[in-house]
């Protein structure tokens, strides 16, 4: 069963049109890919590839890109807080409305939550680079401060990301605010494998979510170093014969630690795999990189 029918299926959402040069897909199989050769004909499982891998996150699935195909899920669409994938939604938003890359943004008091901030009041930087910090770093503060200098502020903001989310199909998602520390943002791990395949039609994301750090100098001088906090940039899945094209992790109490990726094989077949609830900050890394690795082995797309 492909992806496609494992949520309602939206064909009847009609798209509104706007300034982004973004296409916004109706369904997955609409989605711009990349580095692959969209196909309907799904992977074959190879004999004896058993029935999958043993992982701590609560939900998971993985789903080959190209043609949709469910490959593995445990719990799938079970709704639980997604934490900081949150932004992923996000940055799709700044972008379609027009990331506008050399206009300055400020962040505010108001942009602070419950959590560790990395910039301070007053702290000024372009949209470009604040883009970049927020998907790197996972900069809640960032996020906010989008949402607050969008038009129409905030609520306006958070009204299109509803949007967005049921233009992808993603009708399990519920969305509060625009950084994911609020545990009322909740998705199902076949939902955020919809938002990360629909990711893979921004060049930025791709970029911005497979860089391993940033300086950010802001326009007073001071510098503000933030590195990935995905551990498997590092690793042999971001190495000959593979690649890591996108991903994005998220961790609250109430949401466990998550994490969404995309990897690519030595023939461009890409593989998005998603592990919501894994028990610490380790293990969810443990848990995509052990899924990843049965799913390219386990799978032949070799239909010869």
């Amino acid at each position: 069963m492909s992806l496609d029918h494992l949520v309602a299926l939206l064909a009847a959402v009609s798209l509104q049109a706007n300034a982004s040069t973004h296409a916004i897909p109706v369904t997955i199989a609409t989605v711009p890919l990349v580095q692959t050769i969209a196909s309907p004909v799904p992977p074959v499982k190879k004999e004896g590839a058993g029935a999958g891998v043993v992982v701590s996150a609560r939900s998971a699935i993985a789903v080959d890109v190209g043609s949709g195909e469910v490959l593995f899920a445990k719990e799938a669409e079970v709704v639980r807080p997604i934490a900081s994938l949150t932004k992923l939604l996000t940055a799709m938003v700044v972008l379609d409305q027009g990331l506008r890359g050399e206009e300055l943004i400020t962040v505010d008091a108001r942009d602070f939550v419950e959590a560790r901030p990395e910039f301070a009041a007053g702290d000024t930087m372009t949209r470009e680079v604040a883009l970049r910090a927020m998907l790197i770093g996972s900069v809640n503060e960032l996020a906010n401060a989008f949402a607050r200098t969008s038009e129409g502020g905030e609520e306006a903001f958070m009204q299109a990301m509803r949007d967005k989310a049921a233009v992808l199909g993603l009708t399990h998602t519920s969305l509060t605010e625009p950084s994911g520390i609020n545990p009322r943002n909740t998705s199902t791990a076949s939902d955020v494998a919809r938002l990360m395949r629909a990711s893979l039609g921004y060049a930025e994301i791709r970029d911005m979510t497979t860089q391993g750090s940033i300086t950010v100098t802001t326009t007073a001088g001071k510098n503000v170093k933030l590195d990935s906090t995905n551990l498997l940039l590092p690793t042999y899945l971001n190495q000959d014969p593979y690649r890591i094209i996108a991903g994005k992790t998220g961790s609250l109490p109430e949401a466990g630690y998550c994490l969404a990726q995309v990897t690519q094989n030595k023939e461009g077949k890409q593989v998005i795999i998603v592990g919501l609830g894994s028990t610490d900050h380790f293990t969810r890394f443990q848990d995509v990189k052990a899924l990843t690795t049965w799913t390219l082995g386990a799978f032949t797309w070799d239909q010869k």
